[in-house]
């Protein structure tokens, strides 16, 4: 009998533990954002990294476990394009109204031009929460 006892004692500090640790992370997940790409459609199901002078730019991520507050940025910059310099900032947008509790799903900036698009290389900063995430190059022609 002493030893179910001593059994029983062991598996229940286990679960408090458990519960304890679960409790003081708050239970949370992290907060992602991956699988950056370039697109001609908002959902990213059409990859690419070369467009038209004409075409509309998206660039898309899947962002997961964001909690509401979180800040998407976009930097859209020159790499090499005559008339600018290299890293020149050509546009930026930011998303932040996330308001559930925690967002799971893919996010998307785009951007056009009614005068067309300059022939040459850019590419696209993200930020997650002022944090840089990642760069995405792709070409006009």
């Amino acid at each position: 009998m002493n030893k179910k006892l001593t059994v029983v004692f062991a598996l229940f500090a286990l679960l408090i533990t458990t519960l304890a640790c679960s409790l003081v992370t708050g239970g949370s997940k992290e907060i992602g954002l991956e699988n950056l790409r370039m697109a001609f459609d908002e959902d990213g199901n059409n990859p690419t990294t070369v467009f038209a002078s004409s075409d509309v730019f998206y660039v898309v991520g899947d962002l997961k476990n964001a909690p509401a507050g979180t800040v998407v940025e976009a930097k859209w910059l020159a790499a090499q394009i005559d008339g600018y310099d290299s890293g020149e900032l050509i546009y930026e947008q930011v998303i932040e109204d996330f308001t559930e509790e925690s967002f799971t799903g893919t996010i998307y900036f785009q951007l056009s031009n009614d005068s067309g698009w300059s022939a040459g290389e850019y590419k696209v900063d993200v930020y997650l929460d002022g944090n840089f995430v990642g760069s995405v190059p792709f070409s006009v022609q």
